[in-house]
């Protein structure tokens, strides 16, 4: 028993340590997160706490004879989430082990069998709780994926976007909420993301992209306001409204979406639109990963993924996305254990951490009017 326990331990580790990396070159974003160095192990806390930098100390002109004025500034908001974990579980009865005994061999088959599905299980789930709500009613246990930050009022008057209104990490994403002012754009008449204004007005917002508002131009000859109509100017409006600062660091990386979605992208770039179209840069981006199916638009990757609710897509900025675990590596095995009261070997792999973002450079792509 001792030396099949040995024997069977160190398999089990060294073979989640094998496949750890391909679950990651499996799913796009959890790709582009390893590429960028944006998973980190070993955190630690009884939560996730950073700051936030929401304010500037404004510009003063000075002329001669001026006297300067010094007041303490507050920049920074504090933002907290908790930890998060997951399990998947598997049991190899006694019963069982016996009939598999012939050799040692087929003892570590049986077992291999039961870590093998296992992995796949993970392999399978924990790429689409990326996409999840870990705020929403239910998710507690759940990771903050991408809907975490993404909820909204409703469509803006002024068109193409719509208003957040969420709450991520202990702060609100609504417009305005922590004090500034935004001005409108006196060539259209638009309010944000057009225009100018205060650092704190949008700190915390992401940019929602409403691809069925009537403010898009459609082409001639075309009726209805559906995303096959407009998903090129809201592809365009998304990349250009979500570059938030002046180093390339600012710029969308990727823009996701259901695979439905990303059918009439192709389907309208080929037919219908004269588009700078290229199958990825083999030097980086999803294509140098290994991902073919996946064009670049104006220097931004366009793809699409299982796991995306109908009708949605994401723009993401993955140097402003990471992924925490609080162990050496993601998914971890523990020791499987004798069960006296069940006569059973149990198994787990589990993943313990969270995903933190800023979500002022992610967007989504949704119907809203």
């Amino acid at each position: 028993m001792a030396e099949w326990q040995r024997i069977l331990n160190t398999t089990i580790h060294q073979y989640i340590k094998d496949v750890e990396d391909n679950i990651m070159r499996n799913r796009k974003i959890l790709a582009m997160l390893q590429d960028r160095g944006r998973v980190t192990f070993n955190n630690s806390g009884d939560l996730m706490d950073w700051k936030v930098k929401y304010k500037k100390s404004p510009l003063r002109t000075i002329t001669d004879g001026d006297t300067l004025t010094f007041s303490k500034v507050n920049r920074y908001k504090t933002a907290q989430l908790d930890w998060r974990g997951y399990a998947v579980t598997d049991a190899l009865g006694k019963f069982e082990k016996l009939k598999n005994q012939g050799t040692a061999e087929g003892i570590i088959k049986l077992a291999s069998d039961i870590v093998n599905s296992m992995v796949f299980e993970i392999e399978d789930s924990f790429g689409d709780e990326i996409y999840g709500d870990g705020n929403a009613a239910g998710n507690t246990g759940r990771i903050h994926g991408l809907e975490s930050w993404f909820g909204t009022s409703g469509a803006s008057p002024h068109g193409f976007v719509g208003l957040p209104s969420d709450t991520y990490a202990g702060l609100l994403t609504n417009l305005g909420n922590y004090g500034g002012s935004w001005s409108k754009d006196a060539s259209s008449n638009t309010a944000w993301p057009d225009g100018t204004g205060d650092t704190e007005y949008s700190f915390w917002s992401p940019l929602i992209v409403d691809y069925t508002d009537t403010a898009w131009t459609l082409p001639s000859g075309v009726s209805g306001y559906t995303w096959a109509n407009t998903c090129t100017q809201a592809i365009r409006y998304a990349i250009t409204k979500s570059h938030k600062n002046k180093s390339k660091r600012g710029m969308l990386d990727m823009i996701i979406l259901e695979s439905e979605m990303y059918r009439l992208v192709l389907e309208q770039q080929a037919v219908k639109e004269r588009l700078t179209v290229v199958r990825g840069d083999k030097k980086g981006g999803l294509y140098a990963l290994g991902f073919e199916d996946s064009v670049n638009i104006d220097g931004v990757d366009i793809t699409s993924e299982y796991g995306i609710p109908d009708g949605v897509g994401y723009g993401l900025n993955v140097d402003e996305l990471e992924l925490r675990s609080l162990q050496s590596q993601l998914f971890v095995p523990e020791v499987p254990d004798f069960d006296l009261a069940s006569y059973t070997e149990r198994f787990s792999i589990d993943f313990f951490g969270n995903m933190r973002c800023n979500p002022r450079y992610q967007a989504k792509f949704v119907s809203l009017t």
